[in-house]
């Protein structure tokens, strides 16, 4: 591949070596931008040194995205733009940002189970991110809110809470509470690594919430 082998033979020589699925997956999601996951996999692999570096862009990339993404949604513009799609835009540059940090840490990893953790990872940065894209899209497309992405729910928890009294927010600080140490003994345990990402979202979720509610409380 480092000659210039199709990346689809890499792919095939990936499932010949029983590489994780969660690695194929990441693979099969842009096989030209994972060309260099696929070489130094298979290096690491099967014990081969190697120099070969592909020549990236990212930086220049980063910039590109930054400066056109508001014309690609002009709407973000708009003083009565959509709060949720506001964080959104937030979160989606957030997640770009992480899913090349990512790829940079899947190159430097030194084991197949690194490499399939990191992998799990960018799958889930990947997929968010993608959500996200089809918000800001059906919204420009359409005018109106899809409403799937779990900001809308967040929101809609937020303004809930402001129409709770002191007490009624009391108990749901405590339910909050116990809540978050459920979820964080859940992923201690490791017995379901399938359920991480779930878990993840559950805590980032529970621990925004409760942000929120002390804010309400002083």
């Amino acid at each position: 591949m480092a000659e210039g082998a199709s990346t689809s033979r890499g792919l095939r020589l990936m499932k010949e070596a029983n590489a994780p699925l969660l690695v194929l997956r990441l693979i099969r999601s842009n096989p030209h931008a994972n060309r260099q996951v696929m070489i130094t996999y298979l290096c690491q692999l099967y014990g081969i040194e190697t120099n070969y570096k592909v020549c990236t862009h990212q930086e220049v990339i980063v910039t590109r995205k930054s400066e056109s993404f508001r014309d690609e949604f002009p709407y973000l513009n708009d003083p009565a733009c959509p709060a949720e799609l506001e964080t959104l835009s937030s979160r989606k540059f957030a997640k770009y940002h992480l899913y090349v940090h990512l790829h940079k840490q899947l190159r430097d990893c030194t084991s197949l189970k690194e490499c399939a953790h990191i992998s799990r990872q960018l799958i889930d940065n990947y997929l968010e991110n993608r959500q996200i894209w089809e918000e800001l899209n059906y919204y420009k497309e359409h005018h109106a809110l899809l409403g799937k992405h779990a900001v809308f729910r967040e929101f809609a928890r937020r303004k809930e809470l402001l129409s709770l009294p002191v007490k009624e927010l009391m108990l749901r600080k405590s339910k909050i509470e116990n809540n978050i140490w459920r979820v964080k003994n859940e992923i201690k345990k490791k017995d379901k690594p399938h359920l991480d990402a779930l878990r993840a979202e559950r805590l980032v979720s529970y621990e925004t919430e409760l942000t929120e509610v002390n804010r309400l409380l002083g």
